[in-house]
């Protein structure tokens, strides 16, 4: 039986990876490298580190993680404070699920940006636990952050359900012991392979209903 409902963030409630995939593009531009697919792919649901660390390598840049991530993290904030692109359904997911179960966000992205959506009027005060990835030794794909959140919500991770969009994510969450809702991402979706392991796949959040976190 689930006792506890965890959200992920990027590209599950607010449609940000165009928003990463631009800031990222523009500064690979700027130093006259290509970005691409598969330079997208390989970093969604990693930690603030993990993507600044990709980023140095595979642009050779001489300049610090922290300022990386502060050029990129401040990009992406800029494009939230002008209107937060929440997904369809993504507010009346979390309400509902807020309104029955115990509910926590386990998120890659940056602190700064997490609190920036979770500020929202819709969202505020809605989650018992809010985790950044930068709070724990790796990101998705290991499932520290999705560990962390389940013993700080004071839970088993196999008594949690978490909701991901992403490849990483999905890993995450099954290597964490939970079980996973995927609601695929249209511009980079996980192979039919690990979509197949998943319990529940949507389409939408639209279509999440009490009845099928209960099911689980």
């Amino acid at each position: 039986m689930i006792r506890a409902v965890i959200f992920d963030m990027d590209g599950l409630l607010v449609d940000s990876e165009p928003v990463w995939d631009r800031s990222r593009s523009e500064m690979a531009t700027l130093y006259g490298k290509p970005w691409g697919e598969e330079d997208h792919r390989a970093i969604m649901g990693v930690n603030s580190r993990e993507w600044a660390a990709y980023m140095i390598k595979r642009l050779e840049l001489s300049m610090s993680s922290e300022e990386v991530q502060s050029y990129i993290v401040g990009k992406v904030a800029q494009n939230y404070q002008q209107r937060i692109p929440f997904l369809p359904g993504a507010v009346e997911a979390v309400q509902l699920a807020a309104q029955n179960f115990p509910i926590g966000l386990a998120s890659g992205s940056h602190r700064d940006l997490i609190d920036l959506v979770l500020d929202h009027p819709a969202l505020r005060g809605k989650f018992q636990v809010i985790l950044s990835a930068d709070e724990v030794a790796k990101g998705k794909p290991a499932p520290d952050v999705y560990l962390e959140a389940a013993q700080r919500m004071g839970y088993s991770p196999e008594t949690c359900v978490c909701l991901e969009d992403s490849t990483n994510g999905i890993l995450a969450g099954k290597r964490a012991g939970m079980k996973v809702i995927s609601v695929p991402s249209s511009l980079f979706p996980p192979s039919p392979e690990l979509l197949a392991q998943v319990d529940l796949r949507l389409d939408s959040l639209s279509e999440l209903t009490l009845e099928m976190l209960q099911s689980l």
